[in-house]
């Protein structure tokens, strides 16, 4: 019955069931066995060497997105989901990785608010796994809420930036299909095929040369969300009206951060850039990426005075700061 059972709730990677897929394509899946579904492929819950995984069955028509995926196979870091295998053919491709109990940071936004404590959390998780991404010269590009995996953890977890404060969940980073070195130009951004339009930076929509700052902008949107448990833009429903105001218009979220901490941090996200420039002058932001966002969180001598309403909107202003100062 135990067998039975979990046949019925995973795929089974045996080495002839993982061949059958990548010929056969993506089973018709029961309400159990699939985590996702997106119009590059599909995930599924498996058993693969007696773990617990996913397997992405990756389409035909996506498999450009194939060199993108293997960046993973060289990253370890606790907030990253870390790629077990890959197998391909012309085809289909197949990756298997680690599938941690837990559920993506949207499908959380859906059902709850997060209180101010976790927003921090799960903010610098997701920071530190950039820093390790940018470290080896990989941009994600694809940073968004259902992107992040809230993976639950038997153990209580301090928060060695708040020690005070605990947790039992580890948030990590996933699904690096538009991901690319960086310096490169990828032709499939900016035209649908590859990250997210609704948190994609202006240049990520033109098409140019991309930094680091392309995934804090990215960052700097999922943050606006975590607050307002809104889709950003959530009042336009045309992608194509959206990518025009963002790149011609400089259309941010519109969300006040001056009800939410004090005046000497509130710094709106549709602040005009000459605002945010003034600020950086007085506050001395501007010198921030990925790495330093956190080491001012660790090493700060001002850390300790700060308390977690100012550290969020720290963050958050930060992210703008680098990005708008690049």
């Amino acid at each position: 019955m135990k067998l039975k059972k979990i046949s019925r709730s995973y795929l089974v990677l045996t080495t002839p069931k993982r061949k059958e897929l990548l010929q056969d394509g993506p089973p018709t899946p029961s309400r159990d066995q699939l985590l996702g579904r997106g119009s590059f492929g599909s995930v599924f819950r498996a058993i693969y060497r007696d773990n617990c995984v996913a397997v992405k069955i990756i389409r035909s028509h996506a498999m450009s997105t194939m060199p993108n995926e293997l960046h993973l196979l060289n990253l370890r870091h606790r907030n990253i989901v870390r790629l077990l295998k890959v197998e391909s053919t012309q085809k289909d491709g197949l990756l298997i990785m680690e599938c941690p109990k837990g559920h993506t940071l949207q499908h959380i936004l859906d059902s709850l608010s997060l209180p101010l404590m976790h927003r921090v959390i799960i903010t610098l998780d997701v920071l530190a796994a950039l820093r390790y991404c940018h470290s080896h010269n990989i941009l994600h590009l694809d940073v968004k809420p259902s992107n992040i995996l809230v993976a639950l953890d038997t153990r209580t977890l301090t928060v060695r930036q708040f020690s005070n404060y605990k947790r039992n969940y580890l948030c990590k980073l996933c699904d690096f299909g538009s991901s690319m070195k960086m310096g490169e130009i990828d032709e499939n951004i900016g035209n649908g095929n590859s990250g997210t339009l609704r948190y994609m930076s202006p240049e990520a929509l033109r098409s140019t040369t991309l930094t680091a700052a392309a995934d804090v902008y990215s960052l700097a949107i999922t943050m606006w969300q975590l607050e307002n448990r809104q889709m950003p833009y959530h009042w336009l429903t045309c992608n194509e009206v959206i990518a025009y105001q963002v790149v011609k218009h400089d259309l941010r979220p519109d969300y006040d951060y001056s009800n939410a901490i004090t005046s000497s941090c509130a710094i709106p996200c549709n602040c005009p850039s000459s605002t945010y420039k003034k600020s950086r002058r007085s506050l001395n932001f501007g010198q921030y990426n990925s790495n330093g966002l956190i080491n001012y969180f660790e090493n700060s001598s001002k850390y300790k005075q700060l308390d977690m309403e100012k550290s969020y909107g720290t963050l958050y202003k930060s992210c703008w700061f680098l990005y708008l100062l690049r």
